[in-house]
């Protein structure tokens, strides 16, 4: 489950996502609408139990304790965890002006993990970012948050911003590396359309980020967070593995990357089921945060909901085919370093692509990209560099 919480209190100068930021943020309205959104598409995904519920957005952080805890409630209600398996329930949060009183109610809620938008130790990137936190914040939030009793904590940490140094990089790793997230998530900064940084670089007040320096960061950054106990699961992700540690790799990602379903509630959410003949359907919400209050605002006489192209609630309908959904659960696949187990890709999709793809594995194994044996498939460290092209050729 996903539940995306659209509002800020300031957009960010690379941010392209789904948020509105208002002075008013309509806790109670935007909590009703999401309750009949669950409502209406429970039918969806009959005898589903949940295993993960993240809270993402814009800034979920700044949603009353008290309307994020009914909405977890309805959702476990609605979507039980197995039997013996703990949900993990992730909430994004923005490390300034988090309260104890709030890590509390979290706890209390059920929160699990917290994923914390660090982004950088710096103050001059913070700013140039336009972030609204400042270093001193997330020490003392991770500190809190600890204290509080969560025990599952992952910072995002941002490389590649304009005339970052290799000292500043160097800097915030040791600073996060004191703090000892269980997890981290590793960005590099892009330059999206229509945000305030693209702006900024066609009236040439900034420059563009450096693809060569960005591969340096992520090198850096990888092998440094190795050589402290971290294990790099996932191209863009770490988890904690010391000896006796639990696994502390994402549950909510990993279901992404192998193809998993899941039901997305509120603005723009995204969401994915498979279909008995064996493709899948993913639909989405439309970005608008006024549109989607009209629309599920009130309950009353809303006829089922059948994801269509027509259907006036959704900005994005595609049906695909099997081949199709194959192909893309073996690129998603490999973006996990510990790559496809023949034998469990086999038993799921039902196609072997080492017959399907003989000619395309051929050719990235011969330059260097993949690692093949008769059990498996993984990036080489190569690869790792370049997991969209080796992603691409399979689509």
């Amino acid at each position: 489950m996903y539940v995306h919480f659209p509002f800020c209190r300031q957009r960010c100068s690379y941010c392209d996502f789904a948020i509105a930021v208002r002075p008013q943020i309509p806790h109670q309205e935007y909590l009703s609408a999401l309750r009949h959104e669950l409502a209406a598409k429970v039918s969806l995904f009959p005898e589903r139990r949940a295993v993960s519920v993240y809270f993402g957005g814009g800034t979920p952080s700044l949603w009353e304790p008290a309307c994020l805890a009914t909405a977890l409630q309805d959702i476990q209600a609605t979507f039980p965890a197995p039997l013996g398996i703990p949900m993990e329930v992730t909430l994004e949060c923005d490390p300034g002006g988090v309260s104890l009183d709030q890590l509390l109610a979290w706890r209390a809620a059920g929160v699990t993990r917290l994923s914390i938008g660090a982004q950088s130790f710096s103050h001059h990137h913070l700013t140039a970012l336009r972030r609204q936190h400042q270093p001193e914040q997330i020490m003392e939030l991770v500190d809190r948050a600890c204290q509080t009793g969560f025990d599952r904590i992952s910072l995002d940490l941002l490389i590649g911003m304009t005339g970052q140094t290799e000292e500043e990089l160097a800097e915030d790793l040791r600073q996060l590396l004191v703090l000892s997230p269980e997890h981290v998530s590793l960005y590099q900064l892009t330059v999206e359309p229509h945000t305030l940084l693209s702006v900024h670089i066609r009236r040439g007040q900034t420059q563009a980020p450096s693809p060569d320096q960005q591969a340096d960061a992520f090198q850096t950054v990888r092998h440094t967070l190795q050589a402290h106990g971290y294990r790099h699961y996932e191209i863009s992700n770490f988890a904690r593995a010391r000896p006796d540690d639990p696994d502390y790799r994402a549950v909510h990602n990993r279901l992404y990357w192998t193809h998993g379903e899941y039901l997305g509630l509120g603005v723009s959410a995204h969401s994915f089921r498979r279909l008995s003949e064996g493709g899948g359907e993913r639909f989405a919400n439309h970005r608008g945060p006024s549109a989607y209050l009209r629309t599920w605002g009130r309950a009353a006489d809303r006829r089922p909901f059948v994801p269509s192209a027509t259907e006036p609630s959704l900005s994005l309908y595609e049906q695909r085919a099997p081949e199709s959904l194959w192909r893309e659960a073996l690129w998603l696949a490999l973006r996990e370093l510990d790559g496809v187990r023949w034998s469990q890709f086999v038993a799921l999709h039902h196609v072997d692509p080492r017959q399907a793809c003989a000619a395309i594995l051929a050719r990235l194994t011969e330059r260097g990209l993949v690692i093949s044996s008769p059990d498996s498939l993984r990036l080489s460290d190569q690869g790792v560099l370049f997991a969209d092209d080796v992603g691409a050729a399979f689509l």
